[in-house]
């Protein structure tokens, strides 16, 4: 049955929703492979598992489902172009790469200087309407700069954390 609500009502709705902005990079057979991701979230912490979401029709969701390891690079504020980078649809290994800082761990590529990178191990992944979900089990955390301010896409922009409100008592 078709739902009522269309993608577009949906989606106009969540531009009022901060997501934060990441990069999942991973080995594939044509070399390092990336792509910026802003469905990630935190699932478990026993065990520790993480997600987030891969459209179906992604040049590059059969290489990242297939993936059996992968890392999250949580950008920070100064990293937007990283994730524009990333965001492009058609580029090819060699160019997404091309002039990216980046090394190797456990055959993984990981990019230098991310607010903190998470490896994972595939856990799962879900059919979700027209993407995939993806469950990754974190192995090991990399180069955390826990004192730096993260970037966040909001209403179509790049944005970082404002000021911190207080909490009122209910009425």
């Amino acid at each position: 049955m078709k739902s009522p609500i269309d993608g577009a009502a949906l989606r106009a709705v969540m531009r009022h929703v901060p997501s934060p902005v990441t990069v999942v990079s991973f080995a594939a057979a044509d070399g390092p492979r990336g792509v910026t991701i802003g469905s990630f979230a935190s699932v478990s912490l026993d065990p520790p598992l993480v997600s987030f979401n891969v459209s179906i029709d992604s040049s590059i969701h059969p290489s990242l489902v297939g993936a059996e390891r992968f890392a999250i690079h949580i950008l920070h504020a100064g990293q937007a172009e990283l994730s524009r980078h990333f965001a492009q649809p058609d580029l090819v290994s060699s160019a997404q790469f091309a002039g990216i800082a980046y090394r190797e761990v456990d055959g993984v590529p990981v990019l230098r200087d991310a607010l903190a990178v998470l490896i994972c191990r595939r856990y799962a992944v879900h059919p979700a309407g027209d993407h995939s979900l993806m469950l990754g089990e974190v192995e090991t955390i990399l180069d955390p700069a826990l004192d730096a301010l993260p970037i966040l896409y909001f209403r179509q922009s790049y944005r970082v954390p404002g000021d911190e409100v207080q909490a009122t008592t209910p009425v």
